[in-house]
């Protein structure tokens, strides 16, 4: 799902190692160099922006606050990050990472040609998302005078699917903020405030908590589909449709729920979707399983927009990228997915649920679940 960026990423992204130890990162530098063994690469340059920072994030926790950033890694571990910022501003960037070396992004072209001729003849490999401007690979490219950059986006990509224990603690660690945040939102609801003032209660509990990043969708109408807040106040809803999407450390957890005072047969119907879904999910199960296992219990009412992608991996972004650049196809052991049932009946009649779930080998394990 979509959501609405932020200009300025402004919570609690310093890196705490008690959270993500400086050996983790260690070891991830040393799976990547691994996984590029016999290409020649002597370094590798990672990029990231305030939208889509997985890879720079998985090898040295830094996340652009503003715009973006990059780092130059060579085989025995050195790691520089070049921040877009002042010089006096690094000095809070130092604190995104675990790193000493952090510098200002003036040129990002002539920071790598700098770096590469330091390190002596060879290959580099690159490593971004799609987010990147589709100038940057070229400029790097222009400033190397032959040299050459490889895009190694598909080989190292899958490095960032299967979870760690450290990587799923932090999952953990963030389905928990979004449970106190749901809370939050459905006691909102009940004392009878506006749908907007619910959702700021429940945006400033995830905060207080120590989220990095919020996204919160609600209903602007009855029943209708979760979008961004941008009108100044309103009234109750019922049904109230939400997302909620919360980073904690890194690492995304995000759920989809459905409040109202009258239970309806298309709410029901909804949320014995989801619990087909769980019942079926496992490593090796497919997708249009999970989909037809839905269907079945929804007994005919219109899936809704929303839940039209019934599946997505979920970590370092709100939807990775699979292997094939294509939609989930079937699940796979040690993911994390999140996974969501909904349905429309008539006008105002909508439904929406959802589940973090963890692929094991027999079965799911329910990380958090919006079912009541």
């Amino acid at each position: 799902m979509r959501v609405t960026q932020p200009a300025v990423l402004v919570g609690a992204y310093d890196w705490e190692e008690k959270f993500l130890p400086k050996a983790e990162f260690e070891g991830r530098i040393k799976e990547m160099f691994a996984k590029l063994a016999g290409t020649g690469a002597t370094g590798v340059v990672v990029y990231g922006n305030k939208v889509d920072n997985a890879a720079l994030a998985w090898l040295t926790n830094f996340a652009p606050k503003i715009e973006s950033g990059c780092a130059l890694i060579t085989p025995d571990g050195k790691v520089r990050i070049h921040g877009s910022g002042s010089p006096h501003m690094m000095v809070n960037a130092k604190r995104l990472t675990w790193t000493e070396d952090v510098r200002p992004q003036r040129d990002i072209g002539k920071h790598v040609s700098d770096w590469a001729t330091e390190l002596g003849l060879g290959a580099l490999a690159f490593w971004a998302s799609d987010a990147m401007p589709a100038d940057l690979m070229p400029r790097i490219t222009a400033g190397l005078e032959g040299r050459e950059l490889r895009d190694v986006g598909s080989t190292l990509d899958p490095l960032l699917l299967k979870k760690s224990p450290v990587a799923l603690n932090l999952i953990r660690g963030a389905c928990g903020m979004l449970e106190k945040s749901v809370t939050t939102l459905r006691q909102s609801f009940k004392s009878g405030v506006s749908a907007r003032a619910a959702a700021l209660a429940a945006e400033t509990v995830a905060y207080d908590s120590g989220a990095q990043d919020v996204r919160m969708l609600i209903s602007m109408s009855k029943g209708g589909t979760p979008t961004a807040i941008d009108y100044p106040e309103g009234v109750k809803l019922d049904p109230l449709l939400a997302y909620i999407a919360i980073r904690h450390s890194t690492y995304w957890a995000d759920g989809a729920l459905t409040i109202s005072a009258s239970p309806s047969a298309t709410l029901t119907k909804t949320q014995d979707a989801l619990k087909a879904m769980i019942a079926k999910a496992k490593a090796g199960a497919s997708v249009a399983d999970l989909s037809a296992a839905a269907q079945e219990k929804l007994s005919g009412l219109a899936v809704h927009p929303v839940a039209q992608k019934a599946v997505n991996g979920i970590g370092l972004s709100l939807t990775e990228a699979e292997a094939d650049r294509g939609p989930v196809t079937r699940l796979e052991e040690g993911r994390v997915y999140s996974i969501r049932a909904g349905a429309r009946g008539g006008e105002g009649d909508a439904a929406l649920f959802s589940a973090m779930i963890l692929a094991k080998a027999d079965r799911a394990e329910i990380l958090w679940s919006s079912l009541a």
